[in-house]
C-alpha cells in the first residue's frame, strides 16, 4: 500500500526535474548571451579607448609641433633686417629675400626655396612639411602673409598622421634693430686714413677706439700713419689688408708680431644707418637772418651759404637745407644739434659744413624742457648730415652724441671727445691728419641716437596668439 501510494509522487518529481533542467539551460544561455554582450562591449570600449588615446597623442604632438614651428619662424623673423627704406608694398619681397638667404639650401627646406608667391610665403612649401622631431614624427609648415604693417604667420603642426593637425596664428610687428655699427668708434663706408699725430683712442675703455672700413674695392682700406688706434681694426673686404706705420700702436700693442691679432678682415658688414632728421626739423621754425649771432631753432634756406666769422651760438636745432655751404670760422657754441635735410644725393662740393674754429657743445638733454619741449628727449646725436662733407680743423671739446655725415675729415688741431660714434655714410675717404685726435667715449646702443634707423626685424605682437581650424 505504501509503495502504491508513492508512485504518483515519483511522477511529479520526475516532471519537476525535467522542468528544472529546462530552466537551467535557459539561464545558462541567457548568461552566455549576457557575458558575450559584455565581452563585446568591453572589447569595443577598449578599442575605442585605445583609438582615443592614439588620437589624443597624435593631437598632442600636432599641438607641440605647431608651437615648435611657430618658435622656429619667430627665430627666423628675428634674424632678418628689413632696410628702413623698404615701403609697405615691398615688405613681403624683402622678407622672402632674407628668409631665402637664411633657409634655402638647408636640410630643413627639403629642396624647396622660399619665395614671395603672390603675397604668400610658404616654409618649406605649401604641400610639404618641415621635420621638427624625426623620432616622434613631429613636423610643421608655415604660411606668412601681410596685413598692413604686420605679418600674419599661420603654422600647422602634425605627427606621423598628417590628417590630425593643429594650427595656430600670430601677428608679427616691426621692431627697430639696434645698430651694431655703434659698437665701433670710427666707421666708414669708404677708406679710413690717419696721418701725422692723429690718434683714435677710447676714453676709459681702449677697445672703444676701434675702426671699421666697409670699403670693398681698395686692397688697403685702412691706412694708419698716426701713432695710435687703441682698439681693433676691422674690414669687410676679406682680401683687404691694413697698412700700419712703423711704431704705430694698434689694439694696445706696437709689437709687429702682435698687431695682426687686432686686425680683422672679412667681417660681416654691419648695417649703416638711414638718417631721418624730421623729428628734429619739426622744431626748426625760425628762418635764418643774416648777421645773427644767436640761432634758436633756426633753418637755413637753400643756397644761403652763410659764413660765421665771429662767435655764434646755436640753441636747439640748426636745420641746414640743401644745397648749402656753411662755414664757422670763429668759435661756435652748440646747445643742441645740427641736422640737414636728407633729400638728394651726396654732394661734397655744394653741401659742406666746415668748422674752422673751436666748438663747444652741450646736448639737447641739457635744454630747458619748458622751452624746447620734446626736443630735449631726442638724444644721442650731435650732427646728422647724410649728404654733406663735414670738416673739423679746430678743437671740438666734448660732444654728447654721434657724428653722422656723408664724409668726415679732421685736420689741424681738431681734437675732442665724442660720446658716441663717428660714422661716414658714403664710400669716400675719411681722413684724420695733423694733430687731430678723436677720443671715443662710446655708448654702443645704450644711448641710441635719435634720427638713425638701422632697419627692422619682426617680433610677435602681444595678444594675437590664437588657435584656429587648420587650413
Amino acid at each position: 500500500m505504501i509503495v502504491a501510494s508513492l508512485a504518483p509522487l515519483r511522477g511529479h518529481v520526475c516532471a519537476a526535474r525535467k522542468h528544472c533542467h529546462g530552466l537551467a539551460s535557459l539561464m545558462a544561455m541567457l548568461f552566455l548571451v549576457l557575458f558575450s554582450t559584455l565581452a563585446i562591449g568591453f572589447y569595443a570600449s577598449s578599442t575605442m579607448s585605445a583609438q582615443v588615446a592614439t588620437n589624443d597623442k597624435a593631437l598632442s604632438r600636432a599641438d607641440a609641433a605647431a608651437d615648435g614651428g611657430m618658435q622656429f619662424v619667430r627665430y627666423q623673423l628675428g634674424q632678418i633686417t628689413v632696410p628702413p627704406t623698404v615701403q609697405t608694398s615691398g615688405i613681403m619681397d624683402a622678407v622672402a629675400q632674407q628668409l631665402a638667404t637664411q633657409l634655402n639650401g638647408s636640410a630643413n627646406m627639403k629642396g624647396h626655396s622660399v619665395a614671395n608667391q603672390n603675397g604668400t610665403i610658404y616654409v618649406p612649401a605649401s604641400n610639404d612639411w618641415m621635420m621638427l622631431d624625426s623620432t616622434l614624427g613631429m613636423q610643421f609648415r608655415a604660411i606668412i602673409t601681410q596685413s598692413g604693417q604686420f605679418l600674419v604667420v599661420t603654422v600647422e603642426g602634425c605627427g606621423v598622421n598628417t590628417s590630425l593637425k593643429k594650427a595656430i596664428r600670430v601677428q608679427f610687428q616691426k621692431a627697430p634693430r639696434a645698430g651694431a655699427i655703434l659698437d665701433y668708434g670710427v666707421a666708414s663706408q669708404g677708406t679710413i686714413t690717419t696721418g701725422g699725430a692723429a690718434t683714435i683712442t677710447g676714453a676709459t675703455d681702449p677697445t672703444k677706439g676701434s675702426v671699421l672700413s666697409a670699403d670693398m674695392t681698395s686692397p688697403t682700406p685702412v691706412i694708419i700713419g698716426g701713432p695710435m688706434v687703441s682698439g681693433d681694426i676691422s674690414m669687410t673686404n676679406p682680401a683687404a689688408t691694413a697698412v700700419i706705420g712703423a711704431g704705430t700702436s694698434v689694439g694696445g700693442t706696437s709689437n709687429p708680431l702682435q698687431i695682426p691679432q687686432h686686425i680683422h678682415s672679412g667681417i660681416t658688414a654691419p648695417t649703416f644707418p638711414v638718417v631721418d632728421t624730421s623729428p628734429f626739423t619739426a622744431y626748426a621754425t625760425n628762418a635764418y637772418v643774416a648777421g645773427s649771432s644767436t640761432l634758436t631753432n633756426v633753418y637755413i634756406p637753400p643756397n644761403t651759404n652763410p659764413k660765421f666769422t665771429g662767435g655764434v651760438t646755436i640753441n636747439g636745432v640748426l636745420w641746414i637745407q640743401s644745397p648749402n655751404v656753411v662755414t664757422f670760422k670763429g668759435g661756435v657754441t652748440i646747445n643742441g644739434v645740427i641736422v640737414t635735410d636728407t633729400t638728394g644725393a651726396f654732394d661734397a662740393t655744394n653741401n659742406q659744413i666746415n668748422f674752422g674754429g673751436n666748438v663747444s657743445a652741450t646736448p639737447v638733454s641739457a635744454l630747458d624742457p619748458s622751452v624746447y619741449g620734446g626736443l630735449t628727449k631726442l638724444t644721442g646725436s650731435f650732427l646728422l648730415a647724410p649728404n654733406y662733407a663735414v670738416s673739423f680743423t679746430g678743437n671740438f671739446g666734448s660732444i654728447s652724441g654721434s657724428i653722422v655725415a656723408g664724409q668726415v675729415s679732421m685736420t689741424g688741431n681738431a681734437s675732442g671727445t665724442v660720446s658716441g660714434s663717428v660714422i661716414g655714410l658714403q664710400d669716400v675717404p675719411m681722413t684724420l691728419n695733423g694733430s687731430s685726435s678723436i677720443t671715443i667715449s662710446g655708448t654702443g646702443t645704450t644711448n641710441y641716437p635719435s634720427g638713425l634707423n638701422f632697419g627692422n626685424f619682426f617680433t610677435p605682437l602681444p595678444g594675437t596668439y590664437v588657435e584656429i581650424v587648420p587650413p
